[in-house]
């Protein structure tokens, strides 16, 4: 057989396309999927992705107006503030009470009256800062995050 000479080259490997492709019909499966959807209610205000677009955990995706949510967070914020104010007032008073008790200036009833409005008061403050904790997620749940590291499907929403 015709033996010859083969001349040979030399050459530093490195990564990159080697152009070459295969179509075929077939399905890719990702590894992790994540299908969102929004907590709360309201008008979509900015979309921070393009479909296909390589996002990390944590990028923002979506705000939906706030507005409402911060309005109710306010609120909520100064119901316990106006309550925390109730309270020293109410423990204020209780404190002169037990000294005007101490000296026999007053009732028992009128002692345990306030030491019982100080406990209510307690009561209510602690029902509005689960309000405003509660406010504070509303608040949160109208910037969406990408709760994972991934590439984007389909974007099926739009500002407005």
């Amino acid at each position: 057989m015709g033996g010859g000479t083969v001349p040979i080259t030399t050459a530093t490997a490195q990564s990159g396309s080697i152009g070459i492709y295969q179509d075929a019909i077939g399905t890719v499966t990702p590894l992790y999927t994540d299908s969102m959807t929004a907590q709360v209610t309201g008008v979509i205000t900015a979309v921070h992705y393009r479909e296909g677009q390589t996002v990390k955990q944590g990028d923002p995706l979506i705000d939906i107006d706030a507005r409402q949510y911060e309005a109710q967070l306010a609120q909520a914020e100064g119901t316990l503030e106006r309550d925390q104010n109730l309270l020293a007032q109410a423990e204020m008073d209780l404190e002169r009470y037990q000294k005007a008790w101490g000296k026999n200036a007053i009732p028992r009833q009128t002692l345990e009256d306030q030491e019982k409005l100080v406990l209510q008061d307690k009561g209510t403050i602690k029902n509005d800062e689960g309000v405003v904790a509660y406010d504070k997620v509303q608040v949160g749940y109208c910037h969406i995050t990408s709760p994972i590291t991934g590439r984007v499907g389909l974007r099926l929403v739009d500002p407005g």
